[in-house]
Protein backbone atom coordinates (compact mmCIF):
# COMPACT_ATOMS: atom_id res chain seq x y z
CA UNK A 1 0.00 0.00 0.00
CA UNK A 2 1.10 3.57 -0.73
CA UNK A 3 -0.59 5.11 2.31
CA UNK A 4 2.09 4.25 4.96
CA UNK A 5 4.78 5.62 2.61
CA UNK A 6 2.75 8.81 2.06
CA UNK A 7 2.32 9.26 5.84
CA UNK A 8 6.04 8.79 6.44
CA UNK A 9 6.95 11.24 3.67
CA UNK A 10 4.54 13.95 4.83
CA UNK A 11 5.72 13.59 8.43
CA UNK A 12 9.34 14.00 7.28
CA UNK A 13 8.75 17.44 5.70
CA UNK A 14 10.11 20.65 7.14
CA UNK A 15 7.83 23.71 7.46
CA UNK A 16 9.42 25.35 4.42
CA UNK A 17 8.90 22.16 2.37
CA UNK A 18 5.22 22.05 3.35
CA UNK A 19 4.84 25.70 2.35
CA UNK A 20 6.56 25.01 -0.98
CA UNK A 21 4.25 22.06 -1.62
CA UNK A 22 1.16 24.24 -1.07
CA UNK A 23 2.49 26.81 -3.58
CA UNK A 24 3.46 24.04 -6.00
CA UNK A 25 -0.05 22.50 -6.00
CA UNK A 26 -1.81 25.85 -6.49
CA UNK A 27 -0.56 25.76 -10.09
CA UNK A 28 -2.30 22.44 -10.71
CA UNK A 29 -5.92 21.90 -11.67
CA UNK A 30 -8.20 18.87 -11.25
CA UNK A 31 -9.19 16.78 -8.24
CA UNK A 32 -8.00 18.03 -4.86
CA UNK A 33 -8.58 14.87 -2.84
CA UNK A 34 -4.83 14.34 -2.47
CA UNK A 35 -4.54 17.78 -0.81
CA UNK A 36 -7.20 16.84 1.73
CA UNK A 37 -5.26 13.64 2.42
CA UNK A 38 -2.09 15.72 2.86
CA UNK A 39 -3.87 17.94 5.44
CA UNK A 40 -5.30 14.91 7.25
CA UNK A 41 -1.83 13.38 7.62
CA UNK A 42 -0.13 16.67 8.46
CA UNK A 43 -2.62 17.65 11.17
CA UNK A 44 -2.90 14.27 12.92
CA UNK A 45 -0.42 11.94 14.62
CA UNK A 46 -1.51 8.77 12.86
CA UNK A 47 0.16 5.52 13.81
CA UNK A 48 0.36 2.65 11.32
CA UNK A 49 -2.47 0.86 13.14
CA UNK A 50 -4.67 3.96 13.05
CA UNK A 51 -4.68 5.12 9.44
CA UNK A 52 -7.02 7.91 8.25
CA UNK A 53 -9.43 5.76 6.19
CA UNK A 54 -12.59 6.87 8.00
CA UNK A 55 -11.89 10.60 7.86
CA UNK A 56 -10.94 10.39 4.19
CA UNK A 57 -14.10 8.39 3.42
CA UNK A 58 -16.19 11.14 5.04
CA UNK A 59 -14.61 13.78 2.79
CA UNK A 60 -14.41 11.78 -0.46
CA UNK A 61 -16.87 8.92 -0.46
CA UNK A 62 -16.15 6.44 -3.25
CA UNK A 63 -12.58 7.65 -3.89
CA UNK A 64 -9.77 5.12 -3.61
CA UNK A 65 -7.60 6.03 -0.63
CA UNK A 66 -4.68 3.99 -1.96
CA UNK A 67 -4.77 5.65 -5.41
CA UNK A 68 -4.99 9.08 -3.79
CA UNK A 69 -2.04 8.26 -1.52
CA UNK A 70 -0.04 7.08 -4.54
CA UNK A 71 -0.77 10.34 -6.39
CA UNK A 72 0.14 12.36 -3.28
CA UNK A 73 3.43 10.45 -3.04
CA UNK A 74 4.25 11.17 -6.70
CA UNK A 75 3.30 14.85 -6.49
CA UNK A 76 5.26 15.34 -3.27
CA UNK A 77 8.43 13.77 -4.68
CA UNK A 78 8.12 15.89 -7.87
CA UNK A 79 7.79 18.99 -5.69
CA UNK A 80 10.80 18.06 -3.54
CA UNK A 81 12.91 17.42 -6.64
CA UNK A 82 11.99 20.84 -8.07
CA UNK A 83 12.91 22.60 -4.82
CA UNK A 84 16.23 20.74 -4.55
CA UNK A 85 17.31 21.73 -8.08
CA UNK A 86 17.76 25.29 -6.83
CA UNK A 87 19.71 24.28 -3.70
CA UNK A 88 21.69 21.11 -4.37
CA UNK A 89 24.55 20.73 -6.88
CA UNK A 90 23.82 17.04 -7.53
CA UNK A 91 20.16 17.76 -8.38
CA UNK A 92 21.23 20.73 -10.52
CA UNK A 93 23.70 18.56 -12.43
CA UNK A 94 21.19 15.74 -12.99
CA UNK A 95 18.57 18.22 -14.17
CA UNK A 96 21.12 19.93 -16.44
CA UNK A 97 22.13 16.62 -18.05
CA UNK A 98 18.46 15.89 -18.76
CA UNK A 99 18.23 19.30 -20.47
CA UNK A 100 21.31 18.44 -22.56
CA UNK A 101 19.69 15.12 -23.59
CA UNK A 102 16.48 16.89 -24.68
CA UNK A 103 18.39 19.57 -26.63
CA UNK A 104 20.45 16.90 -28.42
CA UNK A 105 17.32 14.87 -29.25
CA UNK A 106 15.75 18.01 -30.82
CA UNK A 107 18.87 18.61 -32.94
CA UNK A 108 20.11 21.57 -30.90
CA UNK A 109 23.63 20.28 -30.09
CA UNK A 110 25.23 23.73 -29.82
CA UNK A 111 22.71 24.75 -27.15
CA UNK A 112 23.38 21.44 -25.40
CA UNK A 113 27.12 22.14 -25.49
CA UNK A 114 26.63 25.56 -23.87
CA UNK A 115 24.69 23.86 -21.08
CA UNK A 116 27.51 21.30 -20.68
CA UNK A 117 30.11 24.03 -20.14
CA UNK A 118 27.99 25.51 -17.32
CA UNK A 119 27.60 22.06 -15.74
CA UNK A 120 31.34 21.45 -15.99
CA UNK A 121 32.09 24.32 -13.59
CA UNK A 122 29.48 23.08 -11.09
CA UNK A 123 30.75 19.48 -11.19
CA UNK A 124 34.36 20.58 -10.74
CA UNK A 125 33.49 22.66 -7.65
CA UNK A 126 31.25 19.99 -6.10
CA UNK A 127 33.51 17.00 -6.95
CA UNK A 128 30.51 14.96 -8.11
CA UNK A 129 32.65 12.46 -10.03
CA UNK A 130 29.87 10.42 -11.65
CA UNK A 131 28.30 13.61 -13.01
CA UNK A 132 31.72 14.89 -14.03
CA UNK A 133 32.36 11.79 -16.14
CA UNK A 134 28.92 12.05 -17.79
CA UNK A 135 29.71 15.66 -18.73
CA UNK A 136 33.09 14.68 -20.21
CA UNK A 137 31.43 11.83 -22.14
CA UNK A 138 28.74 14.17 -23.50
CA UNK A 139 31.37 16.72 -24.54
CA UNK A 140 33.44 14.07 -26.37
CA UNK A 141 30.27 12.84 -28.13
CA UNK A 142 29.46 16.42 -29.18
CA UNK A 143 32.98 16.98 -30.58
CA UNK A 144 32.78 13.70 -32.52
CA UNK A 145 29.37 14.73 -33.96
CA UNK A 146 30.75 18.06 -35.28
CA UNK A 147 33.90 16.32 -36.62
CA UNK A 148 36.10 17.97 -33.94
CA UNK A 149 35.63 21.41 -35.44
CA UNK A 150 37.84 23.95 -33.60
CA UNK A 151 39.44 21.25 -31.41
CA UNK A 152 43.15 20.36 -31.72
CA UNK A 153 44.44 16.82 -31.16
CA UNK A 154 46.23 17.99 -28.02
CA UNK A 155 42.95 19.37 -26.61
CA UNK A 156 41.12 16.16 -27.52
CA UNK A 157 43.72 13.97 -25.78
CA UNK A 158 43.62 16.18 -22.67
CA UNK A 159 39.84 15.87 -22.52
CA UNK A 160 40.10 12.07 -22.90
CA UNK A 161 42.76 11.91 -20.15
CA UNK A 162 40.61 14.02 -17.81
CA UNK A 163 37.69 11.64 -18.42
CA UNK A 164 39.93 8.62 -17.77
CA UNK A 165 41.28 10.14 -14.51
CA UNK A 166 37.69 10.73 -13.39
CA UNK A 167 36.90 7.06 -14.09
CA UNK A 168 39.93 6.07 -11.98
CA UNK A 169 38.62 8.21 -9.12
CA UNK A 170 35.20 6.60 -9.53
CA UNK A 171 36.69 3.12 -9.41
CA UNK A 172 38.70 4.03 -6.31
CA UNK A 173 35.54 5.36 -4.65
CA UNK A 174 33.64 2.21 -5.68
CA UNK A 175 36.30 -0.02 -4.08
CA UNK A 176 36.13 2.03 -0.88
CA UNK A 177 32.33 1.78 -0.81
CA UNK A 178 32.53 -1.98 -1.43
CA UNK A 179 34.83 -2.58 1.54
CA UNK A 180 32.78 -0.30 3.80
CA UNK A 181 29.59 -2.16 2.79
CA UNK A 182 31.22 -5.56 3.40
CA UNK A 183 32.40 -4.42 6.83
CA UNK A 184 28.92 -3.19 7.70
CA UNK A 185 27.32 -6.42 6.37
CA UNK A 186 29.59 -8.66 8.45
CA UNK A 187 29.02 -6.63 11.59
CA UNK A 188 25.24 -6.61 11.10
CA UNK A 189 25.08 -10.36 10.55
CA UNK A 190 27.69 -11.49 13.09
CA UNK A 191 27.56 -8.63 15.60
CA UNK A 192 30.33 -6.45 16.98
CA UNK A 193 33.68 -8.07 17.65
CA UNK A 194 33.70 -9.51 21.14
CA UNK A 195 36.96 -11.43 20.84
CA UNK A 196 40.34 -11.36 19.09
CA UNK A 197 39.08 -14.14 16.78
CA UNK A 198 36.18 -11.94 15.63
CA UNK A 199 38.58 -9.07 14.95
CA UNK A 200 40.88 -11.25 12.83
CA UNK A 201 37.92 -12.10 10.60
CA UNK A 202 37.80 -8.42 9.62
CA UNK A 203 41.52 -8.08 8.90
CA UNK A 204 41.16 -8.88 5.18
CA UNK A 205 38.90 -5.83 4.81
CA UNK A 206 41.34 -3.62 6.70
CA UNK A 207 44.25 -4.74 4.50
CA UNK A 208 42.13 -4.20 1.37
CA UNK A 209 41.24 -0.69 2.51
CA UNK A 210 44.88 0.17 3.21
CA UNK A 211 45.89 -1.02 -0.25
CA UNK A 212 43.36 1.39 -1.79
CA UNK A 213 44.67 4.27 0.32
CA UNK A 214 48.28 3.49 -0.63
CA UNK A 215 47.49 3.19 -4.36
CA UNK A 216 48.70 6.08 -6.50
CA UNK A 217 45.26 7.54 -7.10
CA UNK A 218 44.31 11.19 -6.71
CA UNK A 219 43.03 11.61 -3.16
CA UNK A 220 39.74 13.52 -3.58
CA UNK A 221 37.32 14.61 -0.86
CA UNK A 222 35.02 11.60 -1.30
CA UNK A 223 37.85 9.06 -1.02
CA UNK A 224 39.31 10.80 2.08
CA UNK A 225 35.86 10.83 3.68
CA UNK A 226 35.29 7.13 2.90
CA UNK A 227 38.73 6.19 4.23
CA UNK A 228 38.08 7.94 7.55
CA UNK A 229 34.53 6.54 7.77
CA UNK A 230 35.84 3.01 7.19
CA UNK A 231 38.63 3.40 9.76
CA UNK A 232 36.38 4.93 12.42
CA UNK A 233 33.67 2.30 11.87
CA UNK A 234 36.27 -0.48 12.05
CA UNK A 235 37.90 0.81 15.27
CA UNK A 236 34.52 1.43 16.93
CA UNK A 237 33.32 -2.08 16.22
CA UNK A 238 36.44 -3.79 17.56
CA UNK A 239 36.25 -1.64 20.70
CA UNK A 240 39.38 0.44 20.01
CA UNK A 241 37.73 3.74 20.96
CA UNK A 242 40.94 5.78 21.33
CA UNK A 243 41.88 5.07 17.70
CA UNK A 244 38.25 5.62 16.65
CA UNK A 245 38.21 9.01 18.42
CA UNK A 246 41.40 10.12 16.67
CA UNK A 247 39.91 9.14 13.29
CA UNK A 248 36.58 10.81 14.04
CA UNK A 249 38.38 14.05 14.93
CA UNK A 250 40.10 13.95 11.51
CA UNK A 251 36.75 13.27 9.86
CA UNK A 252 35.16 16.19 11.72
CA UNK A 253 37.94 18.54 10.59
CA UNK A 254 37.46 17.35 7.00
CA UNK A 255 33.70 18.01 7.16
CA UNK A 256 34.03 21.44 8.77
CA UNK A 257 36.70 22.48 6.27
CA UNK A 258 34.35 21.53 3.41
CA UNK A 259 31.01 22.70 4.86
CA UNK A 260 29.93 23.99 1.43
CA UNK A 261 29.92 20.39 0.15
CA UNK A 262 27.78 18.85 2.89
CA UNK A 263 24.95 16.66 1.69
CA UNK A 264 21.37 17.75 2.37
CA UNK A 265 20.59 17.02 5.12
CA UNK A 266 24.17 16.55 6.48
CA UNK A 267 23.69 12.96 7.68
CA UNK A 268 27.39 12.08 7.29
CA UNK A 269 28.41 15.05 9.46
CA UNK A 270 25.80 14.04 12.05
CA UNK A 271 27.28 10.50 12.10
CA UNK A 272 30.79 11.92 12.59
CA UNK A 273 29.73 14.04 15.61
CA UNK A 274 27.83 11.07 17.07
CA UNK A 275 30.94 8.95 16.55
CA UNK A 276 33.08 11.43 18.51
CA UNK A 277 30.52 11.52 21.34
CA UNK A 278 30.28 7.72 21.42
CA UNK A 279 34.06 7.40 21.63
CA UNK A 280 34.31 10.05 24.38
CA UNK A 281 31.63 8.21 26.36
CA UNK A 282 33.37 4.87 25.88
CA UNK A 283 36.75 6.05 27.19
CA UNK A 284 35.22 8.19 29.97
CA UNK A 285 36.24 11.65 28.72
CA UNK A 286 32.90 13.19 29.66
CA UNK A 287 34.28 16.69 30.22
CA UNK A 288 34.88 17.00 26.46
CA UNK A 289 31.33 16.06 25.43
CA UNK A 290 29.65 19.46 25.89
CA UNK A 291 31.43 21.01 22.88
CA UNK A 292 30.20 18.28 20.52
CA UNK A 293 26.68 18.27 21.98
CA UNK A 294 26.55 21.98 21.05
CA UNK A 295 27.67 21.07 17.52
CA UNK A 296 24.74 18.61 17.39
CA UNK A 297 22.36 21.33 18.58
CA UNK A 298 23.49 23.56 15.73
CA UNK A 299 22.13 20.95 13.31
CA UNK A 300 18.65 21.39 14.80
CA UNK A 301 17.89 23.87 12.03
CA UNK A 302 14.39 24.15 10.56
CA UNK A 303 15.80 24.28 7.02
CA UNK A 304 16.29 20.50 7.33
CA UNK A 305 13.53 17.88 6.94
CA UNK A 306 11.55 16.79 9.99
CA UNK A 307 12.94 13.24 10.09
CA UNK A 308 16.52 14.59 10.25
CA UNK A 309 15.59 17.05 13.00
CA UNK A 310 14.16 14.21 15.10
CA UNK A 311 17.38 12.24 14.64
CA UNK A 312 19.35 15.28 15.83
CA UNK A 313 17.01 15.95 18.79
CA UNK A 314 17.12 12.33 19.93
CA UNK A 315 20.93 12.32 19.75
CA UNK A 316 21.17 15.60 21.68
CA UNK A 317 18.89 14.23 24.38
CA UNK A 318 20.74 10.89 24.56
CA UNK A 319 24.15 12.49 25.01
CA UNK A 320 22.85 15.15 27.43
CA UNK A 321 21.54 12.31 29.63
CA UNK A 322 24.83 10.40 29.32
CA UNK A 323 26.71 13.52 30.42
CA UNK A 324 24.37 14.18 33.37
CA UNK A 325 24.44 10.54 34.51
CA UNK A 326 28.22 10.33 34.42
CA UNK A 327 28.74 13.66 36.17
CA UNK A 328 26.32 12.39 38.86
CA UNK A 329 23.76 15.15 38.25
CA UNK A 330 20.80 12.80 38.52
CA UNK A 331 18.28 15.38 39.71
CA UNK A 332 19.10 17.54 36.68
CA UNK A 333 18.72 14.46 34.48
CA UNK A 334 15.22 13.82 35.84
CA UNK A 335 14.27 17.49 35.37
CA UNK A 336 15.64 17.33 31.82
CA UNK A 337 13.46 14.28 31.07
CA UNK A 338 10.35 15.80 32.65
CA UNK A 339 10.72 19.11 30.78
CA UNK A 340 11.49 17.49 27.41
CA UNK A 341 9.07 17.41 24.50
CA UNK A 342 7.25 14.02 24.79
CA UNK A 343 7.13 13.83 20.99
CA UNK A 344 10.92 13.36 20.87
CA UNK A 345 10.56 10.01 22.61
CA UNK A 346 7.35 9.01 20.80
CA UNK A 347 8.53 9.64 17.23
CA UNK A 348 9.53 6.03 16.58
CA UNK A 349 8.87 6.07 12.84
CA UNK A 350 11.32 8.90 12.10
CA UNK A 351 14.54 7.23 13.32
CA UNK A 352 16.14 3.80 13.28
CA UNK A 353 15.32 1.33 16.07
CA UNK A 354 18.88 1.32 17.45
CA UNK A 355 18.88 5.10 18.05
CA UNK A 356 15.40 4.98 19.57
CA UNK A 357 16.38 2.10 21.88
CA UNK A 358 19.47 3.96 23.09
CA UNK A 359 17.41 7.01 24.09
CA UNK A 360 14.80 4.87 25.88
CA UNK A 361 17.62 2.97 27.65
CA UNK A 362 19.00 6.18 29.18
CA UNK A 363 15.54 7.23 30.33
CA UNK A 364 15.38 3.89 32.15
CA UNK A 365 18.94 4.18 33.46
CA UNK A 366 18.32 7.61 35.04
CA UNK A 367 15.43 6.18 37.08
CA UNK A 368 17.43 3.05 37.91
CA UNK A 369 20.21 5.25 39.33
CA UNK A 370 17.75 6.98 41.70
CA UNK A 371 16.30 3.57 42.62
CA UNK A 372 12.89 4.23 41.06
CA UNK A 373 12.80 0.69 39.71
CA UNK A 374 9.15 0.77 38.66
CA UNK A 375 9.71 3.68 36.27
CA UNK A 376 13.03 2.27 35.11
CA UNK A 377 11.35 -1.06 34.30
CA UNK A 378 8.67 0.76 32.27
CA UNK A 379 11.27 2.21 29.88
CA UNK A 380 13.54 -0.84 29.68
CA UNK A 381 10.49 -2.99 28.90
CA UNK A 382 9.85 -0.82 25.84
CA UNK A 383 13.17 -2.02 24.40
CA UNK A 384 12.78 -5.63 25.52
CA UNK A 385 9.26 -5.87 24.10
CA UNK A 386 10.03 -3.75 21.02
CA UNK A 387 13.03 -5.93 21.09
CA UNK A 388 13.57 -7.95 18.13
CA UNK A 389 16.10 -5.28 17.17
CA UNK A 390 18.65 -8.00 16.77
CA UNK A 391 20.46 -10.30 19.12
CA UNK A 392 23.65 -8.80 17.67
CA UNK A 393 22.67 -5.33 18.91
CA UNK A 394 24.79 -4.23 21.88
CA UNK A 395 22.14 -1.82 23.18
CA UNK A 396 19.55 -4.62 23.14
CA UNK A 397 21.99 -6.82 25.04
CA UNK A 398 22.65 -4.07 27.62
CA UNK A 399 18.89 -3.53 28.02
CA UNK A 400 18.24 -7.21 28.66
CA UNK A 401 21.01 -7.30 31.28
CA UNK A 402 19.72 -4.18 33.02
CA UNK A 403 16.25 -5.73 32.99
CA UNK A 404 17.67 -8.78 34.80
CA UNK A 405 19.42 -6.56 37.37
CA UNK A 406 16.20 -4.61 38.05
CA UNK A 407 14.34 -7.86 38.77
CA UNK A 408 17.17 -8.91 41.08
CA UNK A 409 17.10 -5.58 42.95
CA UNK A 410 13.37 -5.96 43.71
CA UNK A 411 13.70 -9.66 44.59
CA UNK A 412 11.49 -10.79 41.70
CA UNK A 413 13.32 -14.11 41.73
CA UNK A 414 10.69 -16.23 39.99
CA UNK A 415 10.67 -14.08 36.85
CA UNK A 416 14.44 -13.60 37.13
CA UNK A 417 15.13 -17.29 36.62
CA UNK A 418 13.01 -17.31 33.43
CA UNK A 419 14.67 -14.12 32.10
CA UNK A 420 18.21 -15.44 32.63
CA UNK A 421 17.38 -18.66 30.76
CA UNK A 422 15.86 -16.59 27.95
CA UNK A 423 18.99 -14.40 27.78
CA UNK A 424 21.28 -17.41 27.58
CA UNK A 425 19.21 -18.97 24.81
CA UNK A 426 19.31 -15.74 22.81
CA UNK A 427 22.92 -14.66 23.35
CA UNK A 428 25.22 -17.13 25.03
CA UNK A 429 24.23 -20.15 22.95
CA UNK A 430 25.41 -18.22 19.88
CA UNK A 431 28.95 -18.33 21.26
CA UNK A 432 29.07 -14.61 22.04
CA UNK A 433 29.47 -14.72 25.82
CA UNK A 434 31.21 -11.81 27.52
CA UNK A 435 32.96 -12.14 30.89
CA UNK A 436 30.76 -9.48 32.48
CA UNK A 437 27.63 -11.48 31.66
CA UNK A 438 29.06 -14.60 33.28
CA UNK A 439 29.95 -12.62 36.41
CA UNK A 440 26.49 -11.01 36.64
CA UNK A 441 24.81 -14.42 36.52
CA UNK A 442 27.31 -15.86 39.01
CA UNK A 443 26.64 -12.94 41.39
CA UNK A 444 22.86 -13.31 41.11
CA UNK A 445 23.05 -17.08 41.63
CA UNK A 446 25.28 -16.58 44.71
CA UNK A 447 22.87 -13.87 46.03
CA UNK A 448 25.36 -11.96 48.27
CA UNK A 449 22.57 -10.24 50.26
CA UNK A 450 21.71 -13.54 51.92
CA UNK A 451 25.23 -14.90 52.52
CA UNK A 452 27.53 -14.58 55.57
CA UNK A 453 30.53 -12.25 55.29
CA UNK A 454 33.07 -15.09 55.19
CA UNK A 455 31.56 -16.75 52.14
CA UNK A 456 31.20 -13.39 50.38
CA UNK A 457 34.85 -12.60 51.06
CA UNK A 458 35.91 -15.94 49.60
CA UNK A 459 34.00 -15.48 46.34
CA UNK A 460 35.02 -11.82 46.06
CA UNK A 461 38.72 -12.81 46.16
CA UNK A 462 38.08 -15.02 43.13
CA UNK A 463 35.99 -12.43 41.27
CA UNK A 464 38.12 -9.32 41.92
CA UNK A 465 41.08 -10.18 39.60
CA UNK A 466 38.66 -11.20 36.83
CA UNK A 467 36.87 -7.85 37.15
CA UNK A 468 40.18 -5.96 37.10
CA UNK A 469 41.27 -7.73 33.90
CA UNK A 470 37.82 -7.26 32.35
CA UNK A 471 37.94 -3.49 32.88
CA UNK A 472 40.99 -3.31 30.59
CA UNK A 473 39.39 -5.48 27.90
CA UNK A 474 38.37 -3.36 24.89
CA UNK A 475 35.80 -5.96 23.81
CA UNK A 476 34.07 -5.85 27.19
CA UNK A 477 34.04 -2.04 26.94
CA UNK A 478 31.44 -2.20 24.14
CA UNK A 479 28.82 -3.33 26.64
CA UNK A 480 30.08 -1.48 29.70
CA UNK A 481 29.94 1.90 27.95
CA UNK A 482 26.14 1.81 28.43
CA UNK A 483 26.22 0.87 32.09
CA UNK A 484 29.09 0.02 34.44
CA UNK A 485 28.03 -3.55 35.12
CA UNK A 486 31.37 -4.35 36.82
CA UNK A 487 30.76 -1.62 39.43
CA UNK A 488 27.31 -3.06 40.10
CA UNK A 489 28.88 -6.50 40.72
CA UNK A 490 31.49 -4.92 43.02
CA UNK A 491 28.82 -3.14 45.06
CA UNK A 492 27.01 -6.42 45.72
CA UNK A 493 30.10 -7.69 47.55
CA UNK A 494 31.85 -4.61 48.93
CA UNK A 495 28.83 -2.96 50.56
CA UNK A 496 27.61 -6.23 52.04
CA UNK A 497 31.11 -7.28 53.13
CA UNK A 498 31.14 -4.10 55.22
CA UNK A 499 27.97 -5.40 56.84
CA UNK A 500 25.46 -3.10 55.17
CA UNK A 501 23.74 -3.31 51.84
CA UNK A 502 23.28 -0.32 49.56
CA UNK A 503 20.20 -1.91 47.99
CA UNK A 504 16.92 -0.16 48.79
CA UNK A 505 13.84 -1.88 50.13
CA UNK A 506 12.30 -3.90 47.29
CA UNK A 507 9.72 -1.98 45.30
CA UNK A 508 6.99 -3.90 43.44
CA UNK A 509 7.14 -3.55 39.68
Amino acid sequence: MSLPAAIRLVKSLSKSEKRHFKLFTKKQSGARDYLDLFDLIDQNNFLNKDLPEKKFEELHSGHSLNNTARYLLTTLTDCLIQSRIKEDDLFRLMHGLLRVTILNERNLPDEGYKELKKLQMISSASQEKSMQYSIYRNELNYLAEINFRGCSEKELIKLQMDARDTLKDLRNTHEHHSLYELLKYRLIHSGKSVSETDRKQLNDLLLGELSIVNAKVKNNLESRKLHLLFQSFFFTNIGDYKSALKTFHELNRLFEKNASQWSYPPSDYLSAIEGILDSLRSIGRFEEMSLYIRKLEQLNDLVYPEYFLYMVRKSVMTYRLILLINTKELEKAIQYIEKSDPQILKAYNLVDVEKQSELVFYFGLVYFKVKNYKKSQKYINEIVLLGKISYESIIYRASRLLNIIIHYEVNNLEYLDYEIRSFKRGFLNKGKQLKVESLIFKTIKFHPKNKPVGRKDLLWKKIEPVLAAMEKDKYEMQLRKYFDFSSWIKRQFISTVAGKSDSPCPQPL
